[in-house]
This record gives structure tokens, C-alpha cells and sequence, in this order.
């Protein structure tokens, strides 16, 4: 009976550890799942919009551009002083931790370095826009990642609105080689290994988050990112890129502040997206981040000086709609029923002003009328 109990308690336990959904110590389960995907949705576009801006700043800066994995070590760095300062004090939990699983949370962090570090240093050798496009293009090896890690099925839509995407982010790169080329063999390269692991990554991030419902994704983040740091720094230090990175840096004083802000955008949105994933799964999280890529796009467009042609246009346009299909799809019933509630409260409405200002018929009206 006791056994029993105890067993009980710690399902319990689970359970309700496991609907909770931390983002800096706010619990948004207590909202609904419609409201949570706005929530987390807008979180992830604000923060990260703002954090693509500030990195092609930081990558505009004269001679930046080689040293990338410095960027990414003083990323990590601050990003696992943050996760930790969250984790003890803002989103700790009084209940039992877990045994930490250091061997999956090295894999993990292999995959964050590979997947935000060969993406960061691309940027040495493309520009900005073709960056993010390619990057984009992860949402098949998300799809395919999630059928042989997490042995998910996806139907027709999904399908459709990924090939559309796709197809569109393509065609928006295709038109960025002819009006701004500065295309590199190396940066093609380096995109496309960051987004092989990021296919990967995502899917075998929520497998986690699921298998251990006791950590809080700034445990996650914290265990990821500081063995991360330590690999980052093994590599720099072993190809003797760091204290040349560090000079350089040193003469550069603006990198630094531009580093701070940049990190923390990178960390807050980072819970934003750890939260969309627990709460809505890795497709719709990629959705949501391949819409922020595109504004990022426009953005880059404004604040940066860059050549401009109507193939952005169509080609932005395939992706909004297979945006749309995808967020259609997944929310059928809820859209549904949110039209069938605003066409009854219409006819409703209707309904009542008809009968508010229908003229009143006098009793000798009525008689001709029955008769």
C-alpha cells in the first residue's frame, strides 16, 4: 500500500511537472493552448528578430568576419551564465530532480554547438539574407528527422506546406545569387552541415524534454550550453584561433556590448522556443521560426543596404501560404469553431436588431393578415 502510494505521488508528480511550461519562471500552462502558441509565437519572432539585427551588425564590423567561433564561444559563455543564474533562482522547482544525464546532455550540446556554430560561422563567407534562406530550408530534415526519431507521421498538408515553403525560400535565394552574389563554396558547405544537425537537433531536444519532465528548459539550455563552451573553447584554443580572436576583439570595443544584447535575445528567445516545442512539437516551432527568418529577411532589406527585385515578392508569397496551410491544418478544429461561435453571435446580433426595430402591427393588421 505505502509502495503504492509513493508510486502514485511521483506519477503525480510527473504529471504535473511535465504540464507545466516554464518561460523565465512564468508558468504558461495555466493558459489555454490557443493562447500559449500566441504567446510563445510572438515571443520567438520579438526576440529573435531583434537578435538576427544585432548579429549582422556585429558581422558588419570590418574584419569580423573570420572569427565567427569566438562569437559563438562568448555566446555560449554568457548564454550558461544566464541559464544558470534562471535555473537556481527564477525557474527553480522545490520538487525532486533527476539524476542529470550527463551523457545525453553531451550529445545534446554536440548538436547545439554544431548546429548555432557552423550557422554563425557561415556568415564569413555569405551574406546575411542567403544565410537565413538556406537556413530555412530545414523544415524537411525536421519532417524527416521526426519520422525516424520520434517516429512521427505527417499527412498530405504538411507535406504540401513544407514543399511550398521550401520551394519559395529557393527561389528567394536563387533571386538574391543575381542580384547580390557573394556565394562561397565553403559557406554552403558550412549552412548546409548546420542544417543537417539541426534536423537532428530539434527532434532529439524535444525526445528529451519529454523523457526527463523534471528539468526546466533553463536546465536544458544551462547543461547544453556550458558543455558546449567547454567544447568551443577546446577548438579554439587547439587551432590557435583564440587569442588572435581576442586581440581583435580587444580593438574592437563595440563587440562587446553588441555580444551582451545579442546572447541574451539569443537566451530569452531560446525559452520561448524550448516552451513552443514542449507545447505545440518541433513542426510547428520551425513554422513559427521560418516566419521570423523571412521578416528578418525584409528587415535586413531596410536597415541594411541591399539590392532589391519582385522575385522576393513571389517568392515570400509561396512561403506565407504554405505558412498558412500548416497553421490551418494543425488548428482545423479550433478555427472552426471559432467561426461557427462568430456566425451564430452574428446571427445572433442579427436576430435581435431585427426584432429591436421591427414596426409593431396593430390588432386590425393582424386580423387582415389571418385572413
Amino acid at each position: 500500500m505505502k509502495g503504492g502510494s509513493v508510486r502514485k505521488k511521483k506519477n503525480a508528480a510527473i504529471i504535473e511537472r511535465r504540464s507545466s511550461n516554464l518561460v523565465c519562471g512564468i508558468d504558461l500552462s495555466q493558459f489555454s493552448q490557443a493562447v500559449q502558441l500566441i504567446i510563445l509565437a510572438s515571443g520567438v519572432l520579438s526576440f529573435f528578430i531583434i537578435y538576427g539585427y544585432v548579429q549582422e551588425k556585429i558581422f558588419h564590423i570590418e574584419g569580423f568576419r573570420s572569427h565567427g567561433w569566438f562569437l559563438t564561444f562568448l555566446q555560449f559563455l554568457i548564454v550558461t551564465f544566464l541559464s544558470f543564474m534562471d535555473s537556481r533562482f527564477i525557474s527553480r522547482s522545490s520538487k525532486h530532480r533527476e539524476t542529470v544525464p550527463y551523457y545525453e546532455f553531451m550529445t545534446l550540446s554536440w548538436l547545439t554547438v554544431g548546429t548555432i556554430g557552423l550557422s554563425t560561422v557561415s556568415l564569413g563567407y555569405l551574406n546575411f539574407p542567403t544565410q537565413v534562406i538556406f537556413k530555412s530550408c530545414k523544415l524537411i530534415p525536421v519532417m524527416i528527422g521526426g519520422i525516424i526519431i520520434l517516429g512521427k507521421k505527417y499527412n498530405f498538408s504538411d507535406y504540401m506546406s513544407v514543399l511550398l515553403m521550401c520551394f519559395g525560400l529557393v527561389w528567394f535565394s536563387l533571386a538574391d545569387q543575381t542580384v547580390y552574389p557573394e556565394f562561397n563554396s565553403t559557406g554552403i558547405v558550412l549552412i548546409t552541415m548546420a542544417l543537417t544537425v539541426d534536423a537532428i537537433f530539434g527532434n532529439y531536444q524535444e525526445k528529451l524534454m519529454r523523457k526527463y519532465p523534471y528539468f526546466t528548459n533553463a536546465d536544458i539550455i544551462f547543461y547544453s550550453y556550458s558543455f558546449g563552451c567547454f567544447l568551443i573553447f577546446t577548438w579554439l584554443v587547439a587551432t590557435g584561433q583564440f587569442l588572435s580572436s581576442l586581440q581583435f576583439v580587444s580593438k574592437n570595443k563595440p563587440v562587446y556590448p553588441l555580444t551582451l544584447l545579442y546572447s541574451t535575445l539569443g537566451y530569452v528567445g531560446g525559452q520561448f522556443v524550448l516552451a513552443l516545442i514542449k507545447s505545440a512539437g518541433a513542426l510547428v516551432c520551425t513554422v513559427v521560426t521560418t516566419m521570423r527568418k523571412v521578416l528578418t529577411v525584409v528587415l535586413s532589406f531596410i536597415f541594411f543596404t541591399k539590392p532589391f527585385t519582385e522575385h522576393y515578392v513571389w517568392s515570400g508569397s509561396l512561403v506565407l501560404l504554405g505558412i498558412g496551410i500548416t497553421i490551418y491544418t494543425r488548428n482545423k478544429g479550433a478555427i472552426r469553431a471559432v467561426f461557427a461561435g462568430a456566425l451564430a453571435g452574428t446571427m445572433r446580433s442579427v436576430q435581435k436588431f431585427a426584432m429591436a426595430h421591427q414596426t409593431p402591427i396593430s390588432r386590425q393588421e393582424k386580423t387582415v393578415l389571418q385572413v
